[in-house]
Parts: structure tokens; sequence; C-alpha cells
């Protein structure tokens, strides 16, 4: 019998016209034990306040996440809603004194879950959990293969023999591992060998299944910071990356197509994105997003249900057309460019605006993929 991997599982469902809301990006907090140098949702982990506030009404959340209780009613919502996957995220989820409670009642709900984390908060109490009921998949951010470049990303002494410590430990109790690696000045020169390290530990990759990914992608901060961008990498530097392995251009090509049919929408609608339609996002303090780097439409589940928001709230960003004349709009690389309106807003506090980024990679991208351009 052939294996079907859930990645296939999710994409035939995912390519449903219908808007159904499938998979949960969990974001439990925006605390971390590290203090990582690229981290997006760094600088967000107090009082939450929107920077859309020209489009939402202005949040302010007095420095409280959720609690244990109103994560299982948020739990119990989305589940009733039809939720399937769902991924435990930050920040880093495992700091939450209540994350074992909060996963236990999603696994005995019957959610397919997965897991982000940094990999150095695993204690035998949680592993031993883990073990009797384990989650679909763990990804683990290693973002160094030795301790000087690790510790310069995430800025803590002992961290790296900490995550190497425990992946070794999960690896031993057979737990489903992937290792993953942002691209970044710091760790450039390691990236070829995390990999090697991780296929040597966990395997090579076969035809559905995969154990390491790349992220060639660094954004802004969610507060509006751009020190994470400092840290990108040029086009010249991921095509110089691409030589030593063809499958980090590979993740970045895979990243602009996310698995999600264009809506093959007219040019002057902003909105191309159609992963809305069956993924969401919830941040620590409750707000549902239709988007990680936006809080366009959203919705806080303390005053509204889940379904008003994703089912009529999302649905308005349809509407949306371009109001200046910015050159994006009539691009010929816009279908493999990574700009969004989410990630516009996010670099340049404009949703419609260029960002000189992601211009140059399309450029470089349309090289590498031979796309002709058509105006």
């Amino acid at each position: 019998m052939e294996e079907i991997s859930g990645g296939h599982f999710y994409g035939n469902l995912a390519n449903k016209k219908d808007q159904y809301p499938l998979n949960s990006q969990i974001e439990l907090t925006y605390r971390c034990n590290l203090n990582c140098v690229h981290c997006y949702c760094k600088g967000s982990e107090g009082k939450h306040t929107t920077r859309h506030t020209s489009h939402v009404t202005r949040h302010t959340l007095e420095n409280r996440e959720l609690t244990t209780k109103e994560w299982k009613e948020i739990l119990d919502e989305i589940h009733k809603e039809g939720c399937l996957w769902l991924t435990f995220t930050g920040g880093e989820p495992l700091i939450r004194d209540d994350f074992l409670k909060i996963y236990a009642y999603a696994r005995n709900k019957g959610f397919i879950i997965t897991l982000f984390t940094n990999g150095t908060l695993f204690t035998d109490k949680i592993i031993d959990y883990l073990v009797k009921s384990p989650p679909y998949s763990i990804e683990i951010t290693l973002n160094g293969i030795t301790k000087s470049a690790y510790e310069a990303i995430t800025q803590v002494e002992g961290s790296f023999e900490k995550v190497i410590e425990n992946i070794k430990k999960l690896k031993e109790k057979k737990l489903p591992l992937i290792l993953k690696s942002n691209c970044l000045k710091q760790n450039k020169n390691e990236i070829a060998k995390i990999k090697r390290w991780a296929q040597e530990l966990l395997g090579k990759p076969s035809k559905n299944r995969y154990y390491f990914k790349y992220d060639p992608m660094i954004y802004p901060r969610l507060n509006g910071d751009k020190t994470p961008t400092e840290f990108r990498l040029s086009p010249e530097e991921l095509l110089e990356l691409r030589k030593k392995d063809p499958e980090i251009w590979e993740e970045y090509q895979n990243g602009l197509k996310a698995g999600f049919p264009d809506l093959n929408r007219d040019r002057e609608f902003l909105y191309r994105c159609n992963a809305w339609m069956s993924q969401f996002f919830i941040n620590p303090y409750g707000i549902l997003k239709f988007c990680q780097f936006s809080e366009k439409f959203s919705s806080d589940l303390k005053k509204e249900s889940f379904r008003e928001g994703f089912y009529k709230r999302f649905p308005q960003l349809l509407k949306e057309k371009f109001k200046t004349d910015s050159k994006c709009k009539d691009c010929p690389l816009r279908a493999i460019c990574y700009h969004c309106p989410a990630r516009a807003y996010l670099e340049t506090g404009d949703e419609e605006a260029p960002v000189a980024y992601y211009c140059e990679l399309a450029k470089a991208t349309a090289e590498q993929m031979n796309v002709k351009l058509i105006n």
C-alpha cells in the first residue's frame, strides 16, 4: 500500500474552492526563553496593540494571554466548526506552564497536531507524555550546527547544547521530528552542514516524507521593528547557497505557491492569496486573524464567535482593490513575487507599496525559473 503523506492529504482538502476552516495556527504565547535576532514576534509579548488602526478597532489587552480555560473553549469552538489540523506555535509554546494541559485537551478531541518549538524546553515529563500521546510532527528550529553560529542567533549561552541534547532524546524516543533552518547572514555557511547532520540523524527524504526544510524569508517584527531584515540573505547570497544545495531555492519557490491555487482575480484586486479560505491564526490574546502578519479583518474571540469572524470578516478582503497606482498592480512578476498586502504593510506601513527586497528576489526567481515577462 502506498504511503500518503499528511501534506498530500491536506493539500487535496485545501484546494477545495469553498471556504472551510481546516488548518489552525494557535499562537499560545509571544514569550520565549531565547532572544533570536530575527524573531518576528519579539516585542509583542506584553500589551497588545494592532498596527492596523485604520482598519480594525484598537485592541488593548492589558498584558494578558488567554487562560487554559479560554483556550479550551476556543478549541471546542473550532473543533465544532470542523478544524482538523492544529499547529501549536509562539513565541515558544513550551514556556507556558499549562502547555501539557492544552495539548492533552486538543489531542483528546482528535486534532492532528504539529508542534513548532525551539526545542530547548523539553522536560522528561513533556517527552514522556508525547511518547504516550504523540503529535503528527514536532518541528524544531535549528539555526546552527556549531555553538558559535547557533548562539549568535539565539543570544542565549548554553542554548546550543540544550537543543542538541533534546533533539537526540526525541529521536531516541522515536518521536516524529522535522528540523528546519532560517537562512540568515549568521548561519549561511552552516546551512548545508545543518542539513547533512539532520539527515544523518533522522534520515534522507523520501517521496512522501522529509526531515529537514529551509525558510529563506525573514520578516520585520509585528510591532514594526525592521531589525530582522538586516539579517536577510541577498538574492545573490541565496543564489550562492543554491549552488551548494538546489533545494534551498526550491523551498523558496514552494513558499510562493504555498499549496493553494491562485484566485485568478483581476489585477485591480489587492488580495490574491486564498490561504485564508482554509487556514486561520489565533494569537495569544484571542484575536482571530486570516494571516499571521496582519490583523486586518480580525476578530476578538472573547467578544464574537469564531464562525462570525471566519465566515463574515475574512471574506471582506475579496472586496479590497488598489487605491493607488502602485507598480505592483501591473507588475508581470506579481505571480511569483513574495509581495502581498500583509507583508508590504509590515515592511512599509502601506499595503500597496513595493518592497525593494521582494522586487529583487522576484527578478532573480524569474531568471532561475525561466519565466517570460509578459505585461
